[in-house]
């Protein structure tokens, strides 16, 4: 029986706690990330470091780096950024989030904002 793939970001370790599974999974989908780049992503938001990723994904630190360049190429299309900076794809990421999150409306119900269904106070 195959293992079951979940969605990007549900349960994932590697999620970077400061976006919820819904919008690690949008981010995801919207730069086309591989599970392992997403993975890779998501541990360098953590503020890990390549030796530490690999040893936490049980690759090797030139795996890891691989994974990150192939990111980084796909940030690029979608972010003019140097492919060459760490710091590029951390910001990217958030680029991203925010193209996301301005594609949703802010509903107001009796007086109240919320976004995605939460409130906003």
């Amino acid at each position: 029986m195959p293992a079951r793939r979940r969605p990007a970001g549900h349960n994932d370790p590697s999620r970077p706690q400061i976006f919820s599974p819904d919008e690690w999974s949008k981010i995801v989908e919207e730069l086309s990330l591989s599970p392992r780049q997403a993975e890779v992503v998501g541990r360098v938001m953590q503020s890990q470091g390549d030796k530490e990723i690999g040893v936490a994904l049980k690759i090797s630190e030139s795996t890891v780096r691989k994974h990150l360049i192939a990111a980084k190429r796909r940030l690029t299309l979608k972010v003019r950024l140097p492919a060459e900076d760490r710091v590029a794809v951390v910001y990217g990421v958030f680029w991203v989030f925010r193209q996301v999150i301005e594609t949703k409306r802010l509903v107001t119900t009796d007086g109240q904002a919320s976004y995605d269904g939460r409130s906003i106070a």
